[in-house]
């Protein structure tokens, strides 16, 4: 037959692999992939050593394999398979394939020995001793499929199952394959596979005690679909090991009262399940003296700091040596014996846990060196969990002996509450009250006005895990008045007051002002808070103040009046149209930020300076101008000399590689966003750490850099750096220069954070 190739292009779903299998040195099969629908026939053609391609066969449609039975050794033979498929296209359908017929043999030996319930181990041989790559191959009992399970290399016979599991059918199979190429192979050996049964789960917990002298109970955890149990014995007169009992499935316990066991002699025990034809491995063997030993009396246990777990027990034996404490946890749920401990023990402290996890134990006595030891204790579990404690506690006084404990319930799981007081310092805490799960409120109505009280919320659980919330001090005593009241004018709106405390139960203070000829409350501070600023007032004005402590319903005197006029008002002639930052340039220049002289023009859309608004950092908060170091661009003669230095060494700004700051460039908005962020932390007033997400409200938050993301999200969630608005859009534009007027309201506003 006369074939007229014509190349064509097809994609993967149109052409195959090829494969061969050598059964012999004289006849091979080549085997396909059946990728087509419709396809009209194949070629096969094969070339010898270096000559030329010829047509071996041309296999009718739906064709897969084509088997050659002219080969010999010493040859090297290339084959390639061609497809007229059902547009009448003629291409090649396979890849070419070249090999010689004495490359690989078959294997002939092959041995499958089960080691436990996950490891079946695998060994195989060929004739001669000869050594060449193997295919590994795996079936189930429930499937025909067989998958290749591994490739082993040249030189390797041996392999172990690991992927495998319990009480399950497995067949196996090998075949020597090429060291280029798997598509080189040999048939399998055994065709059919080899079969082995991995292993049952073996018993565990596998225990012994004596009930009596001529009494021992065994008992073991079931961890297998197993058929029944064997339970072997040896005692000292036979030296080996004999069946002694078979044990129904899922039975877990059995008494041996065998006619032969005799008191005070040690005896040893192993168990194994089975199924079937299959079994598991023996558990461990135990050694069990035939003596009677009283167990220890209930098991208790308890975790009160999240850092320790005490045990115990009473002790009901009189001729114990000692006792082990056995534990496991919910990380790992095996039993282990964690401790012993001596003759007449009761109670055992473990301070090797973590937090959150779960501890079992049980306990046992024993009689040294005998193997005689006592049944175990009730098992008795604990978590390891710090519960959270009750936060903020406060107190109001709600009458003359009187007051109510409010506080914020944190916790999820727990169970109750007591109220604890204490009378002076040098007091005892006892409980005054029992509550409920989720109070969180207490009326205390015992108490008078000449002692000292201290509270605290005692929060448990039921695994008796105990937190305490904060302690705070009570007296209906009245408090002192505050001594040493100052008033500083800050700006053309604020005055700030400092004053010294010198009581030690306040629940706050009152600040009061002088208008219209009588004094008015201005403000409160929570206790032990000595400053207030008073704002929002008129420049150039002149004011009264005076200060007392509260406790409750009670009120000191008050503390001596003190006078303090606002700054006059600063104003420009350019400013009055910005009306979004009029306030804060008015604000800042009375404070004396700017160098613009009064009633001249402040350029508020000029852009500012990094220098410029180093001044305005440090000015505006009061900061030290401390310089130090030296920069390549910054001398004695700048304007903002001092000012700059002084952010320098405060890490509110920092040089670059070349050890320049560049004061007289441009400021961008992301730049001055991190520097207020360190300015307030060089304060000693950080901002809040906001989560990133936050940015995701700008319509360019993906151009923000992920090195400063997270600072700008906290400049941004304090208010501070806030988006313009393009076209319906908010953006950051981070890149955008900062105008002074800009500039003044970012700094006014964080100047009134706190």
């Amino acid at each position: 037959m006369q074939i007229f190739m014509v190349s064509g292009i097809a994609s993967a779903a149109d052409t195959s692999d090829l494969s061969v299998i050598i059964y012999s040195t004289t006849s091979i099969s080549l085997n396909w992939d059946d990728n087509l629908t419709g396809e009209k026939y194949y070629v096969v053609e094969r070339k010898i050593d270096s000559g030329s391609f010829h047509t071996l066969s041309s296999p009718p449609p739906n064709s897969k394999s084509v088997f050659d039975s002219t080969v010999s050794p010493g040859h090297t033979y290339t084959y390639r398979v061609w497809v007229r498929n059902s547009e009448d296209k003629y291409y090649l359908y396979t890849p070419e394939l070249a090999f010689r017929t004495d490359e690989i043999a078959k294997p002939n030996s092959l041995t499958v020995t089960p080691i436990s319930y996950n490891q079946i181990d695998i060994t195989w041989g060929y004739a001669d001793n000869k050594a060449y790559n193997t295919i590994i191959e795996r079936r189930t009992e429930n499937s025909n499929d067989w998958t290749k399970l591994a490739t082993i290399g040249i030189g390797q016979n041996t392999y172990s199952d690991k992927s495998i599991s319990s009480g399950v059918k497995y067949y196996y199979r090998v075949r020597a394959c090429s060291n280029t190429t798997e598509n080189i192979k040999s048939p399998a050996f055994p065709e059919e596979g080899k079969t082995v049964y991995s292993f049952l789960y073996k018993p565990t917990e596998f225990e012994g005690l004596a009930l009596s002298g001529y009494r021992i109970k065994l008992s073991w955890k079931d961890n297998s679909s197993e058929t029944a149990f064997i339970i072997e014995r040896k005692s000292p007169k036979t030296g080996t090991f004999k069946e002694i009992a078979v044990i129904p499935q899922n039975d877990t316990s059995y008494i041996d009262t065998d006619s032969e066991l005799e008191a005070d002699v040690t005896y040893q025990y192993r168990i194994r399940a089975v199924s079937g034809t299959t079994s598991s491995e023996y558990s461990d063997i135990i050694s069990v003296t035939n003596t009677y030993l009283k167990a220890p009396g209930t098991l208790s246990s308890s975790c009160t700091d999240g850092k320790n777990i005490q045990l115990a027990w009473d002790d009901l034996t009189d001729n114990e040596t000692g006792f082990e404490i056995w534990r496991k946890t919910g990380s790992n749920p095996v039993w282990e014996l964690y401790e012993t401990m001596g003759r007449n023990a009761t109670s055992f402290v473990d301070q090797n846990i973590s937090l959150e996890d779960t501890f079992t134990y049980k306990v046992r006595a024993k009689i040294n060196d005998n193997n005689v030891y006592s049944a175990f204790t009730n098992e008795t579990t604990v978590w390891s969990t710090t519960i959270s404690a009750p936060a903020d506690l406060t107190y109001e006084v709600v009458g003359k002996t009187e007051i109510k404990l409010t506080w914020k319930d944190t916790s999820m799981s727990e169970a109750g509450y007591r109220v604890e007081r204490k009378q002076g310092l040098s007091g005892e805490w006892y409980t005054i009250a029992y509550l409920g799960a989720d109070t969180i409120s207490y009326n205390d109505k015992w108490i008078n006005n000449t002692d000292v009280y201290f509270y605290r919320i005692k929060v448990y659980d039921r695994s008796n895990s105990i937190n305490y919330s904060n302690e705070i001090t009570v007296s209906l005593k009245t408090p002192e008045a505050p001594t040493n009241l100052q008033a500083i004018p800050i700006s053309s709106s604020e005055i700030k007051l400092t004053w010294e405390d010198n009581s030690f139960n306040e629940t706050g203070f009152l600040i009061e002002a002088m208008q219209f000829s009588s004094f008015r409350e201005v403000g409160r501070v929570s206790a032990n808070t000595t400053t207030f600023i008073h704002q929002n007032l008129v420049a150039g004005k002149s004011i009264t103040y005076r200060v007392s402590a509260l406790s409750g319903s009670n009120q000191s005197s008050t503390s001596k009046e003190v006078v303090a006029a606002t700054k006059e008002k600063i104003t420009y002639s350019d400013v009055s149209n910005i009306k979004w930052a009029v306030t804060a340039i008015e604000n800042l220049a009375s404070r004396g930020v700017f160098d613009t002289k009064a009633n001249t023009k402040f350029y508020p859309s000029q852009n500012i300076t990094i220098g410029e608004f180093c001044s305005m950092i440090i000015r505006s908060m009061d900061l030290d101008m401390v310089s130090a170091g030296r920069y390549a661009d910054v001398t004695a003669k700048h304007k903002y000399y001092k000012e700059i230095m002084a952010a320098a060494k405060l890490g509110i700004i920092s040089p670059d590689n070349n050890n320049k700051l560049y004061p007289d460039k441009a400021i961008t908005r992301e730049q001055a966003g991190i520097m207020l962020l360190m300015a307030m932390k060089a304060k000693g007033t950080p901002l809040p750490d906001e989560d990133g997400g936050l940015l995701k409200q700008f319509a360019d938050y993906r151009s923000i850099s992920k090195t400063t993301a997270d600072k700008i999200a906290d400049v941004c969630g304090a208010g501070i750096l806030s988006g313009r608005i393009v076209n319906g859009q908010t953006y950051l534009q981070l890149s955008g220069m900062v105008t002074r007027a800009e500039a003044s309201v970012m700094v006014y506003k964080a100047i009134n954070l706190y």
